[in-house]
């Protein structure tokens, strides 16, 4: 019998991977602020309230599957991504590609 855990204290552990909320929660959060959004903003796309959406980057709630999905899609990241922090190959090409593309903007203005 698997005893009954609480879900931001939860972790699966094998020889290479790790499933870890609050690495999940700092993901989603550094990913929100990288694309310059608030909490209201991202919880307006995804159809949930700001205080849910503060809940999950507190760790006091843990994000359902379906807005995992949503957050990963809105935010231009793999799934992968937001539960494992690995990224593919396309993944980093377009992170640096928006980044190249901030850059610019930044050295037009200087």
């Amino acid at each position: 019998m698997i005893p009954d855990l609480a879900f931001q204290n939860f972790k699966i552990r094998d020889h290479k991977n790790a499933f870890d909320i609050e690495k999940i929660r700092n993901r989603i959060r550094q990913l929100r602020k990288d694309q310059g959004m608030t909490q209201v903003q991202l919880a307006a796309k995804l159809n949930i309230g700001d205080r849910h959406l503060r809940k999950i980057e507190a760790g006091e709630k843990g994000p359902s599957i379906d807005i995992l999905i949503e957050i990963a899609a809105l935010l231009g990241v793999s799934l992968d991504y937001i539960i494992m922090g690995k990224q593919s190959q396309s993944d980093l090409k377009q992170r640096l590609y928006a980044l190249i593309q901030s850059l610019s903007v930044l050295a037009e203005e200087l």
